[in-house]
This record gives structure tokens, sequence and C-alpha cells, in this order.
């Protein structure tokens, strides 16, 4: 479906995809820390489990709301100035969150700052899509994910080293400056072709939203999206539920949450380099499969070493680059905006309240059932899945 770029296109391109990928793994290095940071800032601000959810879902919800509409301002701005400028907000306000004095700066800047990221999924998303020649879409796809999966896994650990010597403030803050600086050089140093980062009078365009959303792969999409936003907080809760239920020292906890995110890495390359060459919606039903398994098995695996294993492939085992992979070839290039945005929003902006939910289930009926939940949404994902069809190898249906 898209209008292919040439060699000089592609090549001119490269830095601003690089750029793009490498300020997502940034950004990451901020949200991967904020995990091994809660039960310091939980102390300090006497907070409770549900009390952690609302927070993590007024920021998830300030991340995930605007990225439908921040496809509208490419009418103004182009894709690399909307991705730098984001970025810049959210690090900006991340260090000040590292220099908040009351629990409301805390939660007001963190609002803020997830404004702020609210441009690097869909804008990011798009720009590396449009950039990318086709036999390596999924792959660099994969790599947009992994390299951020990179930052989540020694993330944790770099934290609960920098917590030990100078606080959950000085560390928030150092790590916050690399994005910073990356902002800066993406907005002033970097160019893409035209065609690629260039503005379009039909970004957020609703009457092209509305003949999209007939497309049967972009509908079923959103409809697996929508479900599986619904396991999204779970994370968040992970190294508190191996410290305060299953007894392990902070050390512990973060080795394994890096173990969870370390799988993270691998998956996507491994997923996306495969849905290059494969059909990919068996990928995504199998992988969905396995990740409901996954997350089943931790009710009865409790040992350190039995969940350094299925922590790698809970994290291993993505269906989202495939997913992005499929949605890619499905509509023109001048809609990649709106439908990426339409992607990253119904899933940020469900996921914001999947945070307060799994806080309220664990706080009441315990880790166990929330474990329960996060399975059966994703068994119930898969309905929507099987009726996702490969653009790539039938004539796609259009309407309804």
């Amino acid at each position: 479906m898209l209008d292919e770029l040439n060699a000089e296109e592609r090549k001119q391109s490269a830095p601003l995809v690089w750029s793009v990928i490498l300020l997502h793994m940034l950004n990451h290095v901020i949200s991967g820390a904020m995990p091994i940071l809660y039960p310091d800032i939980m102390a300090e601000f006497n907070l409770s489990y549900s009390q952690l959810g609302l927070i993590r879902s007024a920021a998830t919800f300030a991340a995930g709301f605007p990225q439908l509409l921040v496809g509208l301002l490419r009418r103004w701005f182009s894709g690399r100035v909307l991705v730098g400028v984001g970025n810049l907000i959210n690090a900006v306000m991340n260090i000040a969150i590292a220099l908040s004095n009351s629990f409301w700066s805390f939660f007001g800047f963190s609002v803020a700052a997830g404004i702020g990221s609210s441009t690097q999924h869909p804008v990011g998303a798009s720009l590396i899509t449009a950039a990318t020649d086709p036999a390596e879409r999924g792959k660099m796809l994969g790599l947009n994910q992994s390299f951020p999966s990179i930052a989540f896994s020694f993330v944790p650990l770099i934290t609960a080293y920098l917590i030990t010597r100078m606080g959950w403030r000085s560390a928030l803050g150092i790590l916050s400056v690399p994005a910073l600086l990356l902002s800066i050089y993406l907005l002033v140093f970097v160019r893409g072709s035209a065609s690629v980062e260039g503005k379009t009078k039909d970004a957020l365009n609703l009457g092209k939203l509305r003949e999209q959303l007939r497309n049967k792969n972009v509908l079923n999409i959103s409809l697996l999206r929508s479900v599986m936003a619904f396991r999204m907080g779970v994370r968040t809760f992970l190294p508190l539920y191996f410290i305060d239920i299953l007894g392990f020292t902070p050390e512990k906890s973060s080795l394994l949450y890096s173990v969870l995110l370390f799988g993270g890495v691998f998956g996507p390359v491994f997923w996306g380099w495969l849905s290059d060459r494969r059909d990919r919606k068996p990928l995504i039903i199998g992988i969905m499969a396995a990740s409901s398994l996954g997350y089943l098995a931790m009710n009865w695996v409790t040992s350190f070493w039995g969940l350094v294993v299925l922590l790698f492939l809970i994290g291993f085992f993505v269906q989202t680059v495939v997913v992005q992979n499929v949605l890619s070839d499905s509509v023109p290039r001048d809609q990649l905006d709106q439908i990426f945005g339409l992607y990253f929003t119904i899933g940020f902006t469900l996921a914001s309240f999947s945070s307060i939910i799994f806080g309220y289930v664990v706080e009441i009926f315990g880790f166990n059932v929330g474990f329960y939940y996060i399975a059966a949404v994703t068994g119930i994902s898969l309905i929507p899945a099987f009726l996702i069809k490969e653009p790539r190898t039938q004539k796609m249906e259009y309407t309804l």
C-alpha cells in the first residue's frame, strides 16, 4: 500500500530513522527506571498499591490519549520536529520530577512528561515505516522495539546501583539527561528526505480515518490492541511482587525484572525478522497464546531460577512488532500517522486504566488472581487475532 522511496531517499533518511530509534530507547531508559524507583517513592509519599496505580494511570493516559491528535500537528510540523520536541519535553519534565518537593508536583510533572512522550510512538513508527525498504520493514520495526528493550533490560540494574549511591531523585535526573541531549541533536543537526519527514495536509483527516476503519485489518488490529491494553499495567507491579510477596531482595528483584525486559531485546528482532519472511497471522496467534500461558505459569513458578527462565520467555514472546508490520502494509502512506496514532492512542489510553485495575485486583484479591486476569485478557485478545488477514499474499478487503 505504501509508495516506496528510491535508494537515495532511504539513504538520506537513514540518520533520521536511527535517531528516532535511539530516542525511543532513551525514552525507555527513563520509563524503565520508574518501577525500580517506585518502592522509594512509595515510602517517601506513603502510597498504597492502588494510589500508585492511580498515578501510573494518569501518566499513561496523558501519554496515550494525545497520540491520535499528535497526527494533526503534521499539518504544520515535520515528524522529526514532533519527535524531537516531544522527547525534549519528556526529559525536562522528568528532571523536574527529580526536583519535586511534594506529591502533587510529582504527580503534575509525571502527567506533563507523559504528554511530551506522546509523540514518540505514533510519529516514530510512521517515520520508520515510511523511510524503510519494505523487505526490511519488519526488522526495523523490531529494532524500534528491541533497542528500548535493551534499555529496559539494563536500566533496572543501573537504577538500583544509583539509588544505593545517591537516592531516587539524583538517579532519575541523571537518567533523563541522554534523552535531553539527543532530542536537541535531532532538532538541530538531523534531516530526512522531504517525503519522509514532511508535513501532510491529510493529517487527522476524519473522513479518511473512517474510510480506513472499514479496512478489516485496521478494525481487527484495533480490537486486538484494545483488549491487550488491559494487561499493560502488570509490569509496574512485578518488582513489588518479587519483594513483598516472594521475599526477594531489591537486588534480586531488579535482576528478575531485567531478565523479563532482556527477553524483549531478542523477541522483537527475531519476530520482526521472521515476519519479513513468513505469514504473520500464525506468528501473532502463536506468540499471544504462549504469552497467556506464561503469565498463567506465574502462579506456580516462584523460585528464583525458575522465574529467570519464565520471565525471559514472557519478555521474548511479544507480538506488537508483527502486528505493526501487518498494519503498515494495510494502509496508504499518507494515513500512517493517524492510523499509528489510533493504534497507540487505543493502547495507551486503555492501558491508563489497566494499572489502576491491576493495582485494585492485587490489593483486594492478591497477585495470583492478578496473573489469572492477565492470562485471561491475553486469551480473549486471540479472537480478533484470528480475523486478521495477510495483506502480502491475498487481496485486501476494504469494506465491512
